[in-house]
């Protein structure tokens, strides 16, 4: 079949379907054709585009267990200046190339995950840099902003927490550590207690859980790499890719 033809049998199709929602991989779409051509052109645009979601694992890791040794203590907050560099290009503007690829791959799940993480590392990088160069003094207000900031994602990790529940294993325990962690993190910033007591306590348990959290997630990548590679199950994932 050529594609002169295709066009005509898709122009046909459409003449005489309905329009309907049709729930793509991509998200909802309202279309005149059937649900299986929608599904099949889905899958040939899938197919011509490489899948980037091994670098989004990798690169969201990668910010989150570093960010998890800070909030944990296990890294002298003194120095969280270091922050900055993995935050800002590896797991901020990398992290986002590979979800606007994804939303090109129509992959509407990992491509708002690693986007919304990218934009909040870069964010957070941002404002450590403002505050080592003064720009920024630490005060209540910009404590709330910060305690505001993780206790959104926070929020968003819940969020993509409960879309995982349909997809594997390791996503659901990489975004629950993740949600965990950050909405733990927020509370000494929000209850003013960074210096200590019980709300600083509370922080550094989550960092504990967002180091786990990149621990599932360079998993995660891991297995999808090595699966692809093998072209069948290696690495177990408790359910779909």
């Amino acid at each position: 079949m050529n594609d002169v033809s295709d066009i005509g049998e898709l122009r046909q199709e459409a003449a005489t379907t309905p329009q309907h929602p049709v729930w793509a991989k991509g998200g909802p779409v309202f279309s005149h054709l059937k649900d299986d051509t929608v599904m099949a052109l889905e899958g040939s645009a899938i197919a011509t585009f490489g899948d980037a979601a091994v670098l989004g694992f990798w690169a969201f890791a990668t910010g989150i267990w570093i960010t998890g040794l800070f909030q944990t203590n296990i890294a002298p907050l003194s120095e969280r200046g270091l922050l900055f560099p993995s935050l800002l290009i590896y797991a901020g503007v990398v992290l986002f190339m590979a979800g606007l690829f994804l939303y090109r791959r129509n992959n509407l799940f990992f491509a708002t995950t690693f986007c919304s993480f990218a934009a909040f590392n870069i964010t957070h990088a941002v404002l450590l840099l403002c505050q080592l160069d003064g720009l920024l003094q630490t005060s209540p207000t910009a404590n709330l902003v910060v305690g505001c900031l993780t206790e959104s994602f926070a929020y968003i990790s819940l969020s993509l927490l409960i879309g995982a529940l349909q997809m594997n294993v390791v996503l659901v325990l990489m975004l629950g550590c993740t949600f965990i962690g950050y909405a733990l993190g927020g509370l000494p910033f929000l209850t003013a207690a960074t210096a200590g007591g019980g709300w600083a306590a509370a922080g550094r348990i989550g960092g504990y859980f967002l180091i786990a959290a990149g621990v599932f997630a360079y998993y995660g990548g891991t297995a999808l790499l090595v699966n692809t590679s093998w072209r069948r199950p290696i690495l177990p994932i408790g359910g779909q890719a």
